[in-house]
């Protein structure tokens, strides 16, 4: 390959390097409460608890996380019961629908099935907002710790099971404490989409859409960036086009033969978040 051609690959992946400007940076965040001494509080109903507002301590609404533009709860956790308690809980994400207290489920995970006697904790990944609000659900028959005694809060219930995106009124609990946690994050979701081949030089462009500001890197056997770096600064969310090219071996039979699979990892990982890898394979092709 030519020296111009070498360099036009090189500033092509720099003019894609968008270095992130935010002073602050995103980091996870845990919120609610989880009992200190578990013991069965829910028995015999089904019930939505959520707990929009407390007076002192961690809440269980949602913060922003600056410079994230899309979060998601990786994990919720609840301290068990222990035996004889039995059942499962259901984690919700409720969101104000109006005054005074009409919310509507975004989303959930479960039910899940909880060990007695011990912290449960369940990776997930649930979409969220700033100000949405976690809770949970207690259907029958089970027997938990679905929220424990605390004389200056008042958390908000109401019977039955909502389905996502639907809304009804809570009524006031009086001197209680939701038993659930959760972890917000930034989003590591990705999506590759089609590549656009350079057939003479026998390269690619792989768009991948991201959530958040942060790094996408691009690793594998017989490929590579087809630029100085492997890896680039995200500055916001938006679609990032990498340059692709094969290398050594695979390289090689490109030449010789027009194309050639390969298989490439991306690896995205949010401004104070967790990394995400996805295997990627494409097709390379080479026409001189």
């Amino acid at each position: 390959m030519g020296n111009g051609l070498r360099a036009g690959l090189a500033s092509s992946l720099a003019a894609l390097s968008l270095i992130a400007t935010a002073s602050s940076t995103a980091a996870s965040e845990t919120i609610g409460r989880l009992a200190p001494t578990p013991s069965v509080s829910c028995t015999g109903s089904t019930f939505d608890l959520l707990e929009p507002t407390v007076t002192t301590g961690t809440g269980y609404v949602v913060p922003a996380l600056p410079p994230a533009s899309a979060l998601v709860i990786s994990s919720w956790s609840h301290n068990a019961a222990p035996p004889p308690a039995t059942g499962a809980l259901t984690f919700k994400v409720f969101r104000k629908v109006s005054d005074p207290a009409s919310y509507r489920v975004v989303s959930h995970d479960g039910p899940r099935d909880l060990t007695p006697g011990t912290l449960n904790t369940f990776p997930t990944n649930v979409p969220v907002e700033p100000g949405d609000v976690i809770g949970i659900n207690s259907a029958m028959p089970a027997s938990t710790a679905c929220n424990f005694f605390d004389a200056t809060e008042n958390p908000l219930g109401r019977p039955g099971n909502l389905g996502d995106n639907e809304a009804g009124d809570f009524m006031p609990l009086s001197e209680k404490d939701i038993n659930v946690s959760a972890v917000v994050s930034p989003s590591n979701s990705f999506t590759p989409g089609y590549p656009k081949y350079n057939k003479k030089s026998g390269t690619a462009r792989l768009p991948v859409s991201v959530p958040n500001p942060g790094e996408l890197a691009l690793s594998g056997k017989g490929v590579r960036a087809a630029g100085a770096r492997s890896a680039m600064s995200v500055g916001a969310p938006g679609t990032v086009k990498v340059p692709v090219r094969a290398k050594g071996s695979k390289r090689k039979k490109l030449v010789r033969t027009g194309t050639v699979a390969v298989k490439l990892a991306l690896t995205f990982t949010p401004t104070g978040g967790e990394p995400n890898t996805r295997l990627v394979k494409l097709k390379m092709l080479f026409e001189p």
